[in-house]
């Protein structure tokens, strides 16, 4: 019987097995059985604790943004209330020029 898989498992690996479980099971069993071995090195595969990090992460990142966000809400207001000071501000000195004037 030929060698299946070793420990340094490769897609061209897949063939030699694939082969072997067609003689055992016949042709659509080994293709079905296929689909489910991953075509990959088992350390390239996330594992389940992989992507509860990655999601611990993108959380931290999204509250990151939440803070940022924030923080640009809070500057816009103080820009707003800034900017309608100095046009009230603007119109007052044009009207006591308009005053001064006639």
């Amino acid at each position: 019987m030929p060698k299946l898989m070793s420990d340094t498992a490769t897609p061209g690996a897949r063939h030699p097995l694939h082969s072997v479980l067609e003689e055992v099971l016949g042709h659509e069993h080994a293709d079905t059985l296929m689909t489910y071995l991953p075509a990959h090195h088992s350390e390239e595969a996330a594992t389940k604790a992989d992507t509860a990090r990655l999601e611990e992460r993108f959380d931290r990142v999204e509250a990151r943004f939440d803070r940022l966000e924030d923080r640009l809400d809070r500057w816009q207001r103080t820009t707003l209330v800034g900017q309608a000071a100095m046009m009230t501000a603007a119109t007052a000195v044009f009207a006591a020029i308009a005053i001064f004037f006639t």
